[in-house]
């Protein structure tokens, strides 16, 4: 399995989330880590699963990001099985359908990615962070049960 994790990060939260991700991915024949702003439709090619993440800015995904995702290919994810991450503050939980995580899931199953696992939110404390203790950790188990998912569609 070749993995591709993918994250946008404006204070570097998100980035240390997805290189928790990518560590923790090692299972994989190869784990590539690349930023959003770098990211080409030549990066997806080899990638079976594609594990993308970005912060939440107004209950959304950042403005800065939209056009990149936009622009991607239709159907460029087809067969590929994907999964979704952000930071955000802690949220009531009504607010927590309002983040960058589902907006970005929501995008690459349009992208004809297999959704293969929910997406999930890691907190910081502030607006420009740091993460809260922990999530450093809960990334990693993230990534193991994204592991453990596709060991069950494979079996």
């Amino acid at each position: 399995m070749n993995a591709l994790v993918v994250y946008f990060s404006k204070f570097g939260n998100t980035k240390l989330v997805a290189e928790a991700i990518g560590a923790a991915l090692q299972s994989a024949d190869t784990v590539r880590l690349i930023g959003l702003n770098e990211l080409t439709t030549a990066d997806f090619g080899d990638a079976d699963l594609v594990v993308m993440g970005s912060p939440t800015h107004r209950m959304n995904l950042p403005q800065a990001a939209r056009p990149i995702l936009d622009k991607l290919p239709k159907r460029i994810l087809q067969g590929k099985m994907v999964a979704a991450f952000d930071t955000s503050y802690k949220l009531s939980w009504w607010l927590n359908n309002f983040t960058a995580g589902k907006r970005l899931a929501k995008k690459l199953r349009k992208l004809g990615g297999k959704r293969i696992i929910p997406p999930e939110v890691f907190h910081v404390t502030e607006r420009e962070g740091p993460l809260y203790d922990g999530e450093i950790e809960r990334a990693r188990a993230w990534a193991a049960l994204i592991i453990d998912r596709i060991s069950g569609d494979v079996a």
